[in-house]
């Protein structure tokens, strides 16, 4: 495969209004989409699956940092408002208490749950959100994309014999799921490792005393039980089986068996709605990105169902690419910044596959001694109340990180709760289009909202809130153009655990990741703008005209002695995490 072409480049040979073809129309495609229409990006979305057409609900758990996301385009409520409420996640070993995950206890996110609901009713969700922006899904198959590098021209054939059609387009993504053509007709590879392991998996009613705002796994020594609650007393569930070569689906005899033998309470299953084998695999693409091609969700990466972490991580996907793709098609952010999509998001789902894995893995321990220590690590984590601290956020994806790393241990969380650079904040956004009836434009569920599409600037006093902060903070924002968003949080105490003493600036991104942590001057924030590649306007006073990009201001010559450049690998407070 040859090397991707430089970002700057590419967009000069980009056809001037040409859409960007989206291929694939769940989940992860309709978020992507809704993100550039909320942009006012043309967006044509090709998909050879008709509405309603697949009778399995495939993933049923969006998580809080999905919620957080969704909310951009206005899908968070619906969806959770039409969802089973998920309060905690919840261990058994041989029918006994190992532990939980409470995600009832999440404390900075406006979304303290999980929201169960069949996969084809957040697609319903997301789709209501994407026609209301003037979009469309367009039932057709991607047959050819041709000229990746430079003018994408993708060919759809069109069903009933209506022929076939050339669609030149300024970008292609590939959210076609794991068996992506997208993926293959660009050349890139799709990476696993490990063997495979089978589910046998259903929905339907059980009759008993269940846990129904729960997510249970249950771990026996003839394997695992998954129980996810739809309400109204409907389940998902998961069962390890060592093979399965049979043609028919799974019995409801099978299931039955299983939750006699591995339930933490009895309960009678009633008829499934559908049964099936879910093959457990782990693959990555090589590449997130070649050319004018994306890659995003299943197509990009698959692990193990545990923890429902599959399309919560395309969702981070869609996101990302979306407000970077958006910011270089309008131009207010430089096109170099595509090139950190594949960095950022590969990394990120290797990290979800590793998670994952092991997960499944200590759920289908046989010999004994390896279910004591199991079992004795997660009930001293459970005493200590390390299960909470870190299991929280990991199941949330709210310890999703774009450090710079150069390994997966480089994006383990620390042991305290200060942030760094590349960490998310408890920040949100929302697109001013996104949403059917505006959300308060200062803040969500207690917390600021920052700037959808450009990095935002937040202030932080630490315990110097008096005259000479606001004079400084004045002389931030006073040498700033009015295109930067700047916000003073000094007024918030929850951000005090996580941003310390000192003063600061942290630039934002509008995903709500910081981009850097600065001193709060003037030179060093518009020096610490430079790493988000940003173009805004010029300085206050400046004389000039039109716009500057931040990575041409040639702000360091006018640099003080000493260093005030941004800090982009850790916090500015002395003590790393």
């Amino acid at each position: 495969m040859s090397a991707p072409t430089p970002s700057d480049s590419l967009l000069e040979q980009a056809p001037p209004g040409a859409p960007v073809v989206i291929a694939g129309a769940g989940p992860v495609g309709l978020v992507l989409a809704a993100e550039l229409l909320s942009r006012d990006v043309p967006v044509r979305i090709i998909d050879g699956t008709p509405p309603g057409s697949s009778l399995h609900s495939r993933a049923i758990v969006v998580w809080p940092r999905s919620l957080e996301l969704l909310d951009r385009i206005g899908a968070a409520e619906p969806l959770a408002e039409a969802a089973n409420r998920l309060d905690a996640v919840t261990y058994f070993s041989q029918r006994r208490l190992l532990g939980s995950i409470e995600m009832s206890r999440l404390a900075e996110t406006p979304f303290p749950f999980g929201a169960v609901i069949p996969q084809s009713r957040t697609e319903d969700v997301v789709r209501a959100r994407v026609e209301a922006l003037g979009g469309k899904v367009e039932q057709g198959r991607v047959t050819a994309v041709q000229d990746i590098h430079r003018r994408p021209v993708v060919e759809v054939e069109w069903p009933d014999a209506a022929g076939s059609e050339h669609i030149e387009a300024s970008w292609v993504i590939g959210a076609d799921g794991a068996h992506s053509t997208v993926r293959r007709l660009a050349g890139i590879e799709f990476l696993g490792s490990g063997e495979d392991v089978l589910f046998a998996i259903g929905d339907g009613p059980i009759d008993g005393d269940l846990h129904h705002n729960e997510l249970l796994y249950c771990y026996t020594r003839s394997g695992a039980l998954g129980l996810a609650p739809f309400g109204e007393g409907r389940f998902r569930l998961a069962v390890s089986v060592p093979g399965w070569n049979r043609q028919d689906a799974p019995p409801r005899a099978l299931f039955q068996q299983v939750m006699d033998e591995r339930a933490p309470r009895p309960g009678a299953i009633g008829t499934l709605d559908w049964t099936t084998i879910f093959r457990a695999r782990r693959r990555v693409a090589e590449t997130l990105r070649e050319g004018r091609v994306f890659l995003a969700g299943d197509a990009g990466h698959i692990f193990s169902a545990a923890g429902a972490q599959g399309m919560n991580t395309g969702i981070q996907d869609a996101v990302n690419l979306g407000w970077k793709l958006a910011g270089v098609i309008d131009g207010t952010l430089e096109p170099g910044i595509l090139d950190t999509y594949d960095t950022e998001r590969r990394l990120a789902a290797e990290r979800v596959v590793l998670t994952t894995a092991k997960q499944t893995s200590w759920g289908l321990f046989r010999r004994r001694r390896q279910i004591a220590v199991r079992d004795g690590a997660v009930r001293l984590a459970q005493r200590s109340g390390l299960l909470q601290r870190f299991g929280a956020p990991l199941m949330a994806q709210h310890d999703v990180t774009y450090r710079p790393a150069e390994s997966l241990r480089d994006t383990l969380p620390g042991v305290t709760r200060k942030v760094r650079a590349g960490d998310r904040l408890p920040v949100f956004s929302h697109h001013p289009r996104g949403r059917e009836t505006p959300a308060p434009a200062t803040e969500l569920g207690g917390w600021p909202v920052i700037d959808a599409a450009r990095p935002s600037v937040l202030l932080w006093a630490g315990t110097r809130q008096d005259g000479a902060w606001i004079r400084q903070a004045d002389a931030v924002r006073a040498g700033l153009p009015p295109t930067v968003p700047v916000q003073d949080i000094s007024a918030r105490p929850g951000f005090a655990p996580l941003l310390g003493n000192r003063p600061l600036a942290a630039v934002v991104r509008p995903d709500g990741h910081i981009a850097a942590l600065t001193e709060a001057e003037p030179v060093a924030v518009r020096t610490a703008l430079r790493e988000t590649r940003a173009v805004i306007g010029p300085r206050p006073h400046s004389g000039r005209a039109g716009t500057e990009s931040v990575t041409e201001m040639g702000v360091a010559a006018a640099a003080p002695q000493g260093d005030t450049r941004a800090d982009t690998r850790g916090d500015i407070h002395g003590d790393t995490q």
